[in-house]
């Protein structure tokens, strides 16, 4: 039976529910350290058999300085599956010894926290989870009590750098030429200390839970830890706990002295990113690789939410998807665009030595975060809002909470809140859609003609033909009208369907409306993804 674990932890034993010691096989762990144990027999489908595995080592988790602890073995520091996925639950009881005088957050629940000697002893128990994780270090910590929902929200720093982030401070300061005083260059990166966005982090995981929840619905869960890690590029999330990068907590202007300007936006949306995992990849899981893009896909799409609903900027929420169709259609130096390697639903098997490594980062969270939107996009009303795909994403979360979710089922769901108006094919199915966007590699190209007018009222009348191309005979689709008014308002008229490659002309009376629009527009908030 195959178990993951980080090659530098070597088991000392397994023994079987009796207590008998089982044989296992782990080499050396620069060689073969793929970790098996032998079962005195052969199981049936679906017979459960426990195990207890001894095991210990160095390296795991590396000392980086200054009270910084990084975590190497982030999802394989303990026993479990050959293949990772957010699909399997199970409950954790964890007991963490970690130097006295540091703070540790963890997956679960705290049921004790005591010092022992030198070392700080806490024990940590959860309900069903599909993985555990933890972080500690010299931390300062700040905490948000939220009333609806009942949720405790803590933000964690650390006190100093760790060693490398000293050394680039040394080197700045003393060994860089500089045309003036050596001060200029150390104003430049300041003392890089991470506490003073500690609060940042806080109101963003505060806001970003309240915004999810009336969005998605309850999580299982009520409390995050939002952590701050040593590395400095890329945050995760476990259930209850949340790393976010170290330079996520640097302003702008330590940032750019990094050379960390051209980001994409990542750093407005880092944090609400890796909380939205705690509704899509932890309450909801994914079954296998191939429904994967839902977790990370709905993970972007919940932060364009933040960046909509929170922020209040239209600009940054349009500059979003703007820069999420960029990651589809840039060619990497393989030649490829991530939109033409293949179906969301092929997840990491996209990548490969023809289509490069990043392919499939740069398919299924914008591709994702695409689909999740165009739904949400369609299902917009403009009586109700977003009510309708309200309803549909607190029925996904209910009926799927600790449980691992296909891309079927969440096609189940949305067909089973869908508006008339989706129904293109008139059988109360959303067929047309995901062999588009789902199972497909479809990007198709729309063109707008309209002219306005004055009827014999002085009223608009505003005529338009709507052109789609680049796509199959079955391709269909809605696609959403806006008009900019003669005061600026941007307001969305209705949406068009179109079949293949073809044209639809209509002319509309705007009643009441004497003012001429400014212009009218298709697709304003990337409501569809298409060709720019």
């Amino acid at each position: 039976m195959g178990i993951r674990l980080f090659s530098t932890l070597r088991v000392q034993s397994v023994s079987a529910p009796d207590g008998q010691p089982l044989g296992f096989i782990q080499e050396d762990k620069n060689d073969d350290a793929d970790f098996r144990v032998i079962l005195p027999r052969a199981l049936s489908a679906g017979q459960k058999y426990a195990v207890t595995i001894a095991y210990g080592g160095k390296d795991a988790v590396v000392n980086t300085g200054g009270g910084n602890y990084y975590p190497i073995a982030r999802d394989d520091w303990y026993p479990n599956g050959p293949n990772l996925t957010l699909g399997d639950y199970a409950s954790f009881d964890m007991t963490f010894r970690i130097p006295k005088g540091m703070k540790i957050a963890a997956t679960g629940d705290l049921v004790s926290d005591q010092n022992d000697g030198g070392q700080n002893v806490t024990v940590w128990k959860s309900g069903p989870q599909a993985v555990a994780g933890f972080n500690f270090g010299r931390f300062k910590m700040q905490e948000n009590r939220i009333e609806k929902p009942d949720y405790l929200v803590q933000s964690y720093a650390n006190e100093e750098p760790p060693d490398e982030v000293r050394s680039l401070l040394n080197y700045a300061q003393h060994d860089l030429p500089t045309q003036g005083p050596h001060e200029a260059e150390s104003v430049a990166l300041g003392n890089m200390s991470t506490v003073p966005l500690i609060k940042k982090a806080l109101a963003e995981g505060t806001l970003s839970v309240q915004l999810y929840n009336e969005y998605f619905g309850p999580s299982a869960y009520k409390r995050l830890a939002i952590t701050q890690q040593t590395a400095c590029n890329y945050g995760q999330a476990w259930p209850e706990l949340v790393w976010i990068p170290m330079c996520y907590f640097y302003d702008t202007t330590i940032r750019h002295q990094l050379g960390m300007d051209y980001d994409r936006g990542y750093w407005k949306i880092v944090t609400p990113h890796e909380v939205a995992h705690q509704w899509w990849g932890h309450t909801v899981g994914f079954s296998s690789y191939r429904d994967q893009w839902m977790s990370e896909g709905f993970a972007e799409m919940s932060a364009s939410l933040y960046l909509q609903m929170v922020e209040k900027n239209p600009q940054k929420f349009i500059s979003f998807w703007n820069d999420e169709r960029d990651l589809l259609l840039e060619r990497d130096k393989e030649g490829w665009r991530a939109i033409d390697a293949g179906p969301v639903t092929m997840g990491y098997r996209m990548s490969n030595s023809r289509t490069g490594e990043g392919v499939t980062r740069r398919l299924i969270y914008p591709k994702g975060g695409y689909i999740l939107h165009m739904v949400r996009m369609m299902m917009w009303d403009r009586r109700t809002g977003d009510e309708n795909f309200k309803a549909t994403m607190h029925d996904f979360v209910k009926t799927y909470t600790n449980q691992a979710a296909t891309t079927e089922q969440f096609k189940a769901m949305v067909e089973k809140h869908m508006t008339p108006e989706m129904d293109l094919t008139g059988n109360h199915k959303l067929d047309w859609f995901f062999d588009e966007y789902v199972y497909g590699t479809g990007l198709p190209t729309y063109k707008l003609d309209y002219t306005f007018e004055k009827d014999s009222s002085g009223d608009v009348v505003f005529g338009l033909k709507v052109t789609q191309s680049n796509v199959d005979d079955k391709f269909r689709m809605l696609i959403p009208i806006y008009l900019e008014l003669a005061d600026g308002h941007v307001v969305n008229l209705g949406r068009a369907r179109v079949a293949g490659n073809t044209s639809v002309e209509q002319k509309v009376p705007l009643k009441g409306l004497k003012e001429m629009p400014k212009r009218a527009m298709l697709n304003y908030f990337d409501d569809v993804l298409a060709s720019p």
